[in-house]
């Protein structure tokens, strides 16, 4: 279980979150929704240590997270994305990956001889089956940087899970995909929830959200306004205001 309770941040006089409340259970999908700096990115950032919280706590199956470093907190259970990519460029894909799995090791010499051991020829098999299962496996050897951004926005998320998170926080990963990506996306989401991670998901794409999220939670201003099924959050009036429009339409 996944829990945030009381998390606080400002920034100056400008209050960014304010007590909020949030929890998201093993194989759940939690929507996190709300106007152009309600909060969102704060409360990923304040969870993933990038930030830190003036008050509240952040909790991982009773592991207290809040306010350690943010490796601690990868080593701990907890991988992300970015709004905005943060892949290493000039590195190959599969170099990417290999990254992330070093937070993973457990022999000092997987690090430095890394032939010699049963840890790294797992990782090898780890590495291909992420490939495999992102579409990467025909650019693996290719810099990142040569990539199309829906390979991109896969390689990040293959990065994450290199991590073997038990929840991964996804900020705007359907931003600027194609309907076919939008769908591998969809159906990439649903299957890591059935593989019991899980999920919190930051989005504007509506169709989205509502499509596979299990519960959603609304920010505005940095207060949660709502949380409920995605039927409740539709016919919520409060966020109909505040973020959906009252012409709203949802397919």
């Amino acid at each position: 279980m996944f829990e945030v309770t009381g998390l606080s941040k400002s920034f100056g006089g400008l209050k960014a979150l304010e007590n909020l409340d949030i929890s998201v259970k093993s194989g759940e999908v939690m929507g996190l929704i709300g106007p152009n700096g309600s909060g969102k990115t704060t409360t990923i950032n304040l969870i993933t240590g990038l930030l830190k919280a003036d008050s509240g706590k952040v909790q991982l199956d009773g592991k207290d997270l809040t306010n350690k470093a943010a490796d601690i907190i990868a080593k701990l259970g907890t991988a992300r994305t970015f709004q905005n990519l943060r892949i290493f460029s000039r590195q190959t894909v599969q170099d990417n990956i290999r990254v992330a799995q070093t937070t993973q090791c457990k022999s000092v010499f997987s690090k430095f001889v890394p032939f010699l051991t049963d840890e790294e020829r797992a990782f090898r098999l780890e590495t291909d089956a992420l490939l495999n299962e992102f579409e990467l496996s025909n650019v693996s050897h290719k810099r990142a940087e040569s990539l199309s951004y829906g390979e991109k926005k896969r390689l990040e998320m293959a990065r994450a899970l290199a991590l073997k998170p038990k929840i991964l926080l996804l900020d705007e990963p359907a931003a600027g995909m194609n309907p076919l990506e939008l769908d591998w996306l969809a159906e990439t989401i649903v299957g890591l929830k059935k593989s019991g991670l899980a999920i919190i998901l930051v989005e504007h794409h509506m169709k989205l959200v509502m499509k596979i999220c299990d519960r959603i939670t609304v920010l505005n201003f940095g207060n949660k306004i709502a949380e409920g099924s995605p039927k409740e959050i539709t016919n919520n009036k409060d966020v109909i205001t505040a973020y959906l429009g009252k012409d709203h339409t949802i397919a």
